[in-house]
């Protein structure tokens, strides 16, 4: 048995799920850019009143910038931290005062900021003022890893994003995003993550195929059951060589 901390977005989840009933999750943290979880936490955002389902409570951690914090807890009970970088496609906001949050849907369906009587600025995945901020949240996580004794147990998932599913059909564009531009969107990121020594796997083009029978539904980084079973493998064959 493995105990898993998994951070990002669907695709580390969904490849757990998988597995989930030999091994345990010991922590999870979505929708949360690197950019949110290295600010300084959001406290005039009045979260008191919010539901305690999935979605609300990964909106408040994100307010709450709960990423380092609840590694460090947890910590002790990892073995491996396996995360990806899906989430920061939906970029940030910038509130007054210098803190970030990240522009999820479902922040934008909580209403939390309706309210919010400071100045706000969007601040888009890949371009350059995003893309430093991240680099400074990524040296942040990896000096947390290290300090926690997990950075040679942290690997994560450079996905390929798809047009096409395994059907043969196309896939609903993100923000009208062809699967080519998104990744040269994110080449960079996984460039700095290679860059810092960070461990990856790369499932190969040939799977990296949507699959109209998600149970999320047909997207360009949901992918078929092919997809996920390659990530376990290259999961378990970095671990094995440890």
């Amino acid at each position: 048995m493995v105990n898993f901390f998994i951070y990002g977005g669907c695709v580390s989840r969904d490849a757990y799920e998988l597995v989930k009933d030999e091994h345990y999750l010991t922590g999870y943290i979505a929708r949360q850019s690197l950019i949110s979880a290295n600010s300084l936490p959001e406290t005039r955002i009045n979260t008191a009143n919010s539901s305690t389902n999935f979605n609300s409570r990964m909106v408040v951690g994100d307010i709450k910038s709960s990423l380092f914090s609840t590694l460090r807890e947890k910590s002790n009970e990892v073995e491996v931290f396996l995360f990806d970088i899906l989430s920061e496609r939906l970029g940030v906001y910038r509130l007054q005062g210098g803190r970030y949050i990240t522009n999820s849907a479902e922040l934008s369906k909580s209403s939390l900021l309706d309210d919010f009587p400071y100045a706000k600025a969007k601040i888009h995945f890949g371009t350059s003022q995003h893309f430093e901020l991240w680099k400074q949240g990524v040296l942040t996580l990896k000096d947390i890893l290290v300090e926690c004794g997990l950075f040679s147990n942290s690997i994560y998932i450079e996905t390929i994003w798809t047009d096409h599913s395994c059907q043969g059909s196309n896939v609903p564009k993100f923000r009208n995003w062809s699967a080519h531009y998104a990744n040269k969107l994110y080449e960079p990121y996984f460039s700095y993550l290679r860059e810092l020594g960070f461990r990856s796997i790369k499932p190969s083009l040939d799977i990296s195929l949507s699959d109209e029978n998600h149970k999320w539904g047909s997207s360009p980084y949901h992918y078929q059951p092919e997809y996920y079973q390659e990530i376990l493998v290259q999961v378990f064959d970095q671990i094995s060589e440890k």
